[in-house]
Parts: C-alpha cells; structure tokens; sequence
C-alpha cells in the first residue's frame, strides 16, 4: 500500500513541516497497517519470500510442531503455531539460523497461502513485502570480545554449536568461546555407528573452526527424540527417563561413548578441550564418569563437569561445584522437570511457560545455593534467548551463557545497554511477581505474545 508520508498527499507533507514529529507518528501508522501478524519472535533474522505450507528453500513456511518435525530441508524463515518453543525440532530451527516467529494458531489461520512477506524474527513480526528496509531490526554488530555491562560487569556469552560452520560463525562473531557442542547430532552419512575415526574428523573439524577458542563438548545425549539411526533399536522412554548419561550403561551407547573419548584422547592436546556429562544427577556420578574421562584422555587432563538437568541436582549445584571448575544447568530439561510436561509435545506447552515467576525464583535459589561458585555456572538452553529473558538472568546473578549463534549479537547488545542495578531490581520483581502477564508486563512484552 502507499505510504501514508507519500509525496503526492500535499495536506500531510504541509502538516510535516508545520510538526516534524508528524513524520514519526505517521511512519508508525503506516508499520502497522504493513503488519500482518505480530508474536514471540524466536529465531533472530530477516526472511523474504511467499508464505507457504510446504518447504520451499526460498519461501517463508507456516507449519505446525508436526510439520516441523519431519523436516529434511529448511526454508528462508518459518512462522510457528501450535508450537512447543523448548522441543528438540524447533532448537533445529535456532541452529540452522532460520529466521522464525511463533504464533497462536488464529493468527497463522488468518495468514493466506501465497502472500509475499517479509519476516522479522527479531522482532517477531510477519509483515507485508512492501515494509521500507528501515522499519527492520538492523543486525547488530559482532559480540565484543570483553563483552560488559554498562557499569563494567563481564559476561561470558558462549556459542552452541553442531556444525563446524557454526563453531566457525562462533569464532567471527565474538563468542567468548564455544560453550556447548551437541555431539549427538554429528552423525555418518551412511547412518552406521559412528567410531573413533569419525569422531577424529567430526570434534577435529569443530576443533579447528573454532581455534583459538576453548570448545566444550558434550558427551553422546541421546533422549526419546534423539534416536538416530545406529540407535533405533534402543528403548525408547518417556521424557524424564533414560536419557543422556542414564543409557551410558548399554553396550551399544557405551561403544559410541568410548570413540568419543577415544577421539578426544587424540585431539586433546592439540586444542583446549573441556568435557560435559548430560543428565547427572548425584555428585558421586560425576566422580565416577571424571575419572572414566581422565582414564580415556591420558595423557591430557581436560575439566571434566556436570550438565544439570533436573530441579534434584541443580538443588545440589554446591556439590557439583566443589568437583568441577564447569558446572553446565541444562534449562531446556530442567523446565519440563520443573513442570512436569513433555516440552516435546506442543498441547501441554502453556505448561512450561517461560514467564511463570516460578522459573526465575527456581532460577535465584540455585544462585544463592552457589554462593561465589556462581560464575562457574553456564546456563545453556532456549531460556536466556527469548525476548525479555536475559537481563532477569544476570538480575539473578548468571553471568556465563551458551547460546545458538543466531542470537549472540542480540544478546550481546542487550547486556550492553544494561546495569547490574536495573537487572537486580528487575530480577526482584520478576520473583515477586505473581503470574506470567505480570512477568511480561515488567519486561515490557505485550501480555498477549
């Protein structure tokens, strides 16, 4: 549609020299006029094309979590409904850097098959292809190597990767290092079990595109949608059962583990190399699989630590710390611990709302629990990389983060323009707080998104 600042209305132009602020109200009437759905943006980005429901790598697709799910190519953007925002199908999306906004299911209706749009998943908005550029978010520039707080506190924004791509776009970008590897994503072309030999070449490659940075790896995390191929005749259990290192006991996910570790006996000492164990839940579990590890990778050494995914260990992180210099809290599991709710399954996702003030007061006790530890921590998971999230976390006193690359230059804006004063009163309110709406409403995100 024309722009209502159109040089052929005279009216609006005489009225823009009589009050130039005309100029800024009526240029926000005409992006909200442009606007065709606004909700959580998910995946920062900016994504052109037609809206479709099926994949089209140059078309914007609007699907479902079930569409999602049986993905095997990827489209510019995606528009999400009936989502589950902490499912291991839609953390694909924020690795691959697929620009995406999730929606209520009304909204995505409403969307008409074949529309040109444009997509801002920073902003989580789905607008008409005929949005001037500068109504976009702008991408912001690479994280800064000392990344700080405006009154000078450090924050370690780490990268999680999957791909020798991203550990490379990692590197580029700033990251202070690369503080997660999802290890059960690298997998043979020919789905057979993966050895020593394509591990070597796998972590080496990673390795590689990273350096000069540390790298930590995640050891094998299989979970009930995490079977590859070389795994399908495991069991397959709820989402709070055999997961991560609670398989570690079959011969065929020990097989895998042991060239894991092979490799990284091999790799070791050509680059700094740090280890996390998924889904420990006592102290005596670490001490057991550090020595498994420090037995393995001979003669290196390398820091061998926790990924805490239940509220059980993370109320016992005191422990972990006095074992480890790394202490991983995984909040993508942690959440459905919390809740109780499958955060694979997209009708039971208001559950695991990331706004209930529960979350966050969980989030403060494990903090005081930790005492100076705390800036040994890592906070890894969708948590700290949705709108308003962030500066309640360092509020809470977190201060190092593993995040997707997508996100990190966003992020590391936003701990730029930010005081430990205003996140510790923001973090006070937000824990006192007494619903999700309010929650928002302190963020400043509309109740409704």
């Amino acid at each position: 549609m024309p722009s209502l600042t159109d040089a052929q209305d005279s009216r609006t132009r005489r009225l823009i020299v009589a009050d130039p602020s005309v100029a800024t109200r009526l240029k926000a009437m005409s992006q909200v006029f442009e606007e065709l759905a606004r909700g959580l943006g998910y995946v920062p980005g900016i994504a052109r094309g037609r809206i479709r429901r099926t994949v089209h790598a140059d078309a914007i697709l609007l699907a479902n979590h079930e569409v999602l799910r049986s993905l095997t190519t990827w489209p510019a953007g995606c528009i999400l409904t009936e989502a589950a925002p902490f499912s291991h199908a839609s953390i694909a999306l924020l690795s691959r850097g697929v620009p995406t906004v999730i929606l209520d299911a009304d909204q995505g209706h409403r969307l008409v098959e074949g529309t040109p749009a444009v997509l801002d998943g920073a902003a989580g908005r789905v607008l008409q292809a005929s949005i001037h550029p500068d109504a976009l978010t702008p991408e912001p520039p690479p994280v800064p190597r000392s990344l700080q707080t405006r009154d000078g506190e450090r924050v370690a924004l780490r990268v999680s990767v999957r791909t020798a791509k991203a550990a490379c776009c990692a590197r580029e970008q700033g990251a202070a290092a690369v503080g997660l590897v999802r290890s059960e994503f690298l997998l043979p072309a020919d789905d057979r079990v993966p050895d020593k030999g394509f591990y070597v070449q796998a972590f080496g490659d990673i390795l590689a595109a990273a350096a000069p940075l540390s790298v930590t790896i995640r050891l094998l995390d299989l979970a009930p949608d995490k079977h590859p191929a070389w795994a399908a005749a495991l069991p397959k259990t709820g989402p709070l059962g055999r997961h991560g290192s609670r398989l570690y006991d079959d011969p065929l996910v020990r097989s895998v583990l042991d060239a894991q570790l092979a490799a990284l006996a091999e790799l070791c000492p050509r680059y700094p190399v740090r280890v996390l164990i998924p889904n420990l839940a006592t102290a005596a579990a670490l001490a057991r699989w550090q020595r498994v590890v420090s037995a393995a990778a001979r003669p290196c050494d390398p820091v061998v630590g926790p990924m805490l995914e239940t509220a059980g260990a993370a109320l016992m992180v005191d422990r972990f710390l006095a074992q480890s210099a790394l202490v991983g809290i995984g909040l993508n599991d942690l959440m459905q611990s919390l809740y109780g709710a499958d955060r694979d399954v997209p009708q039971v996702s208001d559950a695991l709302d990331p706004y209930a003030p529960g979350v966050y007061r969980f989030l403060g006790q494990v903090a005081r629990i930790a005492g100076a530890g705390l800036e040994r921590i890592q906070l890894c998971g969708i948590l700290p990389q949705l709108p308003g999230v962030l500066p309640v976390l360092l509020g809470l006193g977190y201060r190092t983060f593993s995040v997707d690359v997508a996100h990190a230059r966003y992020l590391a804006q936003t701990v730029a323009t930010r005081t430990c004063a205003q996140d510790r009163a923001l973090a006070e309110a937000v824990t006192a707080a007494g619903s999700a709406r309010e929650v928002k409403g302190l963020m400043g995100l509309a109740a409704d998104h």
